[in-house]
């Protein structure tokens, strides 16, 4: 399945990559399943998984999704953990 993820920080590094602040679409070979796991346990990012079937509408609402919790994190103080 494709995997969108969204770094809470642009440029955040896990698992050889350097995730963007905005959603972004990755083919489902590109990560392994125990890479996978890591990448969904991250706080610092934001992981879907779509059908690969998905439609437009599925894959444009995961990436809105993502878009408001990225959103959110930047408007939090560092260190303030609220």
């Amino acid at each position: 399945m494709p995997v969108i993820i969204t770094a809470k920080h642009d440029g955040f590094r896990r698992c050889g990559v350097a995730h963007p602040a905005k959603p972004t679409e990755h083919p489902d070979d590109r990560f392994t399943e125990a890479e996978l796991a890591v990448l969904k346990a991250d706080p610092n990012l934001v992981v879907h998984q779509v059908k690969a079937t998905a439609d437009a509408k599925v894959v444009a609402d995961a990436k809105v999704s993502a878009d408001k919790v990225a959103a959110k994190s930047k408007t939090t103080p560092k260190g303030t953990g609220k």
